[in-house]
């Protein structure tokens, strides 16, 4: 128990130079926490394109109509993770018009002109992705790998 108490002083100047030493400044903390909650999405976006890859990749390896379907479902699933994220803006650009029917319906078709063509954009990204992934594979799998000793003319 003698050590203990002996360490706790010590223990206690460590942490109280430490807290002088290190201090964050608030500014960059926000900063940090901006880059590192966009690198946290980014990162769950591309693994859960890799595991929609992967899966694809095994329905058509295998040909299983199980796996075929569990692919579907994790890149409908993926599609709308992304649609999540674009699902909570409203755009309001004719908020100007003096008659508040008319404004509200040109805000409604613009907004949906922008939902469906980043719906699209959506569909067709993670469509791509997941086949780049899935065709990736089968295609590192079919080339030959280099040869060490290649003829020099």
């Amino acid at each position: 128990m003698a050590d203990i108490t002996a360490a706790e002083p010590l223990l206690t100047r460590v942490e109280s130079y430490l807290a002088g030493a290190f201090h964050p400044i608030p500014e960059e903390q926000v900063v940090a926490k901006a880059i590192q909650s966009s690198c946290s999405w980014i990162f769950a976006l591309l693994r859960n394109a890799f595991i929609c890859g992967v899966l694809q990749y095994l329905a058509d390896a295998s040909a299983s109509m199980t796996l075929q379907i569990l692919a579907i479902i994790a890149w409908v699933a993926l599609a709308v993770y992304c649609f999540s994220y674009i699902n909570m803006w409203v755009l309001t650009p004719f908020h100007f018009v003096k008659h508040r029917r008319l404004g509200v319906f040109l805000d409604g078709l613009i907004t949906l002109a922008v939902f469906l063509a980043l719906s699209y954009a959506v569909f067709a990204a993670t469509r791509f992705a997941v086949n780049e992934i899935a065709q990736g594979h089968a295609a590192s799998r079919s080339n030959p790998p280099p040869s060490a000793t290649s003829p020099r003319s």
